[in-house]
């Protein structure tokens, strides 16, 4: 027998941006079901270097990345600061790196309201000892390091505190509809029972897997798949959040995280979803761009290389080049263009923005809800 529930909104994916949408719903007294067909931060989520960004690595490439990245930086450290450890962050450039960058990191960061105070080499070598004693540039940022498990974790707890619930290993099988989505079939994924939801609305928050959840409900977004691979020291090398001073590119970031260091990343254009994982060539690549900052890395164990993957949203030529030239930014998506009134998508962004990418889901579905 099929079991049945109802509720006015169905949250689609568990990690970072659906718990904070479960959360931000709960908060304004909505009713959610979160499914998920593994567990919390399973998808990129899970699978990144937990970077909280001050928005200083965007402030060439940019610009609304980087303040929406200051913004909600400075909001996360005030609502979920044991989530998060701050630790400060260096941009630092060594002999050979760009120095029209260096002379113009300053002011693009001034033009969007970040500050990056200027060390002199002597002066960061001090404070990071690990750094290159070829280091010819650094500036002092307000990076910071996020536990994403924690956070999401919290950010589910609280929603269901508030009355939300959470179906963890249930994955969508087929949506029932006509103008709108009436019901959504979800399977346990480890009995096999299956269960009818009955919804209001629908928000598709599955990150790379929003393409595909999109299309079994008649929908079509146009999104790629771009895979970054991240290695872990056996130590922490230093204390700050450590990013090459140079435009964004990849293996350019050393993050600390408790004991440890995170390297990366990598993006690379993946086909699907189904073989994602660091190559060989990823990771010596990962360690000698790394270590032309920390020279210790050519000396330091590696105990785990892993991969996420980020959906980009991208159109034209943008989605045959380098995925670098794609935008960090989210995409919000009311799936009324595509003739479904009820089903919204949102993906694409950063771990740093998912409580706005919340906010501004919340307030469309609040707006298709009449719900003020």
């Amino acid at each position: 027998m099929t079991t049945e529930l109802s509720t006015r909104v169905l949250i689609i994916g568990g990690g970072a941006t659906g718990t904070a949408v479960a959360r931000d719903l709960s908060l304004r007294g909505i009713e959610s079901i979160l499914v998920e067909k593994s567990d919390i931060n399973s998808g990129a989520s899970g699978g990144n270097h937990g970077l909280l960004h001050s928005g200083a690595r965007y402030v060439f490439s940019d610009a609304e990345a980087a303040i929406e990245c200051r913004q909600e930086s400075q909001i996360l450290k005030r609502v979920a600061p044991h989530c998060i450890e701050e630790t400060g962050g260096l941009f630092a450039a060594v002999t050979g790196d760009d120095e029209s960058y260096i002379h113009e990191f300053p002011n693009l960061c001034s033009k969007v309201n970040i500050e990056a105070r200027q060390l002199d080499p002597a002066e960061a070598l001090e404070l990071e000892p690990a750094l290159s004693r070829d280091l010819i540039a650094a500036y002092e940022v307000a990076d910071a390091t996020v536990d994403p498990f924690r956070l999401s974790l919290e950010m589910m707890e609280d929603a269901c505190q508030m009355g939300g619930r959470y179906l963890a290993n249930h994955r969508v099988v087929a949506f029932q509809k006509g103008k709108s989505i009436d019901q959504v079939i979800v399977e346990d994924i480890r009995s096999g029972k299956r269960k009818t939801i009955n919804t209001e609305l629908v928000i598709n928050a599955t990150g790379a897997w929003a393409g595909k959840v999109a299309a079994m409900a008649g929908a079509s977004i146009d999104i790629i798949y771009s895979k970054g691979s991240l290695l872990v020291t056996k130590n922490r090398l230093t204390d700050r959040v450590i990013n090459r001073l140079r435009t964004p590119a990849d293996a350019d970031i050393v993050v600390p995280g408790g004991t440890v260091s995170v390297l990366g990343t990598t993006s690379i254009l993946a086909e699907n979803l189904d073989n994602i994982k660091p190559t060989v060539f990823e990771t010596g690549f990962i360690l000698d761009e790394c270590s032309a900052m920390i020279p210790q890395l050519n000396e330091t164990r590696i105990i785990r290389a892993y991969s996420g993957v980020r959906p980009l949203v991208g159109v034209g030529e943008e989605m045959e080049e380098d995925s670098r030239s794609v935008s960090r930014g989210f995409a919000l998506i009311d799936h009324s263009q595509d003739e479904i009134d009820n089903l919204i998508t949102i993906t694409g962004g950063k771990l740093t923005t998912c409580r706005l990418m919340a906010e501004k889901t919340v307030d469309l579905a609040c707006s298709k809800l009449g719900v003020n």
